[in-house]
């Protein structure tokens, strides 16, 4: 077939460059190539290029990821601003968009570490391990989120609520007898020692909670759960709204909230005047904290989504955080 092509394809070149032996040759390449079927590219475009085995330079992702990697990236959050502007929605001059402590670049590209995270609306990501198979059921995980999710704080993209990420990690890990709120010597025997040895999300910046069968607070074991700033330890019961009301109350001390503030972990407030999980009289009859219209007037809610005590993030240093993640 190639054969017939250049014997057509030099006769054609005679009748046509016959006063032009200078070009002859060339012509004859030239009208072979295009007699079967070669493509040139025209001035002024680029080349096709084969990428139907993926990668190589010239890959749409490979030049996303250069185009991104040379773009202006005014907040440094690891998205470039026009991205930020047409793609995402987010603000290209703040590093994190919703203020939920996640860097808007690790949101987007950091599934793997931040699952189902949203840059415009407020996530918190929480490790959960327990000993001896003491879990969170599923109606105790639907009820907080669903507490989470009712939270009357706004989001950048208009919607209202929070979302908590509860992730089960190690689910029968072995005590040495209680649990303890403060560093013990010996190992397995206080919260510090699990989180240290287990915990798997921490440079993530996720908190965590251990469920386990005994827990002592201050060394007094007649409290069935503890809260530090970011960490927290709690007993489970056969009742789901118990449970789910315990956690809440705990895990509000690892955010932030603390004894020193007015009525927590206290008695002398009724539930009507300090309308929060945090009042003993709410415990284990509620779930949600306070929106600021009781009497104490302190609105836990905005103080979650705002100002809570957050984990840190373990970033690469001198590099944005998105580029510590396996990117999606």
């Amino acid at each position: 077939m190639l054969t017939d092509i250049l014997v057509g394809a030099r006769r054609l070149a005679n009748n046509w460059f016959c006063r032009l032996p200078t070009v002859r040759a060339g012509a004859v390449v030239l009208v072979a190539l295009l007699l079967a079927g070669v493509v040139f590219p025209v001035a002024g475009t680029s080349p096709q290029v084969n990428t139907a085995s993926g990668g190589g330079a010239d890959t749409p992702d490979v030049q996303q990821a250069q185009a991104d990697s040379n773009a202006t990236d005014t907040d440094g959050d690891g998205l470039a601003d026009s991205l930020e502007r047409s793609v995402y929605g987010t603000d290209p001059t703040d590093p994190d968009t919703d203020g939920d402590g996640y860097p808007d670049g690790m949101e987007v590209r950091c599934e793997q570490a931040l699952p189902d995270a949203d840059p415009l609306r407020t996530d918190i990501y929480v490790e959960v391990d327990s000993t001896q198979s003491t879990t969170l059921s599923d109606p105790v995980r639907t009820s907080i989120v669903e507490t989470f999710e009712n939270a009357p704080v706004s989001n950048p993209d208009g919607s209202t609520g929070i979302d908590i990420h509860l992730v089960t990690d190690d689910t029968n890990l072995s005590a040495n007898g209680t649990v303890h709120s403060k560093s013990r010597a010996g190992a397995g025997n206080d919260i510090y020692d699990f989180r240290a040895n287990h915990s798997e999300h921490r440079a993530d910046g996720y908190y965590y909670v251990l469920l386990t069968d005994d827990v002592a607070y201050n060394g007094d074991d007649y409290f069935v759960g503890a809260g530090r700033p970011e960490i927290a330890a709690m007993e489970r019961f056969d009742s789901p709204k118990i449970t789910a009301s315990l956690f809440m109350h705990e895990f509000g001390h690892a955010m932030g909230l603390d004894a020193h503030q007015d009525g927590i972990d206290e008695e002398r407030y009724s539930q009507t005047e300090y309308d929060s999980v945090m009042n003993y009289n709410g415990l284990y009859r509620q779930l949600s904290y306070s929106n600021g219209t009781d009497s104490v007037g302190r609105n836990e809610w905005q103080f979650v989504a705002e100002n809570r005590t957050q984990p840190d993030i373990d970033c690469v240093e001198n590099e944005t955080c998105p580029s510590r993640c396996t990117q999606n």
